[in-house]
């Protein structure tokens, strides 16, 4: 449809103007510039610069799932597997806020409606971090299984927002990533070994 592709043209203009400009002094009439299109006209096919900046983000990371679940096919365990994957998940979301010069007065203000749309992708890292869950234990239900895949998704992000949204007073200073990276790991490594701990005694309840 052309309202697509000139959606995905949009997409494709603010890129370039987040890279060059950061998101924060990008403004929705270079966008329009570089488009060929005034503002007004941006309007017919998205909301605000937040919506378009989300769907940049989220064209993007549609790429990065693939391409991370495709390069852990080397991993050997499952626990390599998913301490890889989001070990590289938070790479990527540094390199988002670089790239795009974001503060972290904007990403608040993105955030919300960033996991509406971010639903669709959340899904299949849930389904991938399950199949890892049961490789460890294939008597594990599989709807347990997908419980911790959530647990581990939801809370790893807790500690990232935490840590940049929060507990940097200096918006202008970098997160602190290997404080992020180091509590991630511990925590999948806590989970990870309740896992085998219920595994090995059949005692698996979550509700």
């Amino acid at each position: 449809m052309k309202s697509d592709i000139k959606k995905l043209q949009i997409i494709s203009a603010a890129k370039l103007c987040f890279a060059q400009y950061g998101y924060d002094k990008t403004t929705l009439d270079d966008i329009g510039k570089r488009m060929g299109l005034n503002k007004s006209s941006l309007y017919y096919y998205f909301k605000n610069k937040e919506e378009i900046f989300t769907a940049v983000v989220l064209e993007e990371a549609d790429k990065i799932v693939d391409g991370l679940q495709t390069e852990m096919e080397s991993k050997v365990s499952p626990e390599e597997k998913i301490q890889f994957y989001m070990k590289k998940r938070l790479g990527y979301y540094k390199k988002v806020l670089s790239l795009h010069q974001l503060s972290a007065e904007s990403l608040r203000q993105i955030q919300p409606g960033f996991h509406q749309l971010y639903n669709d992708i959340l899904l299949r890292e849930i389904a991938f971090i399950q199949k890892q869950i049961l490789a460890i234990d294939d008597n594990i239900p599989e709807s347990q299984a997908k419980k911790i895949a959530e647990l581990i998704i939801i809370s790893a992000d807790g500690i990232k927002h935490d840590e940049i949204l929060y507990n940097n007073p200096d918006i202008f200073k970098e997160p602190d990533y290997l404080k992020i990276e180091s509590s991630i790991e511990f925590l999948i490594s806590l989970i990870l070994n309740g896992v085998r701990a219920n595994s090995k005694t059949s005692s698996f309840a979550l509700n």
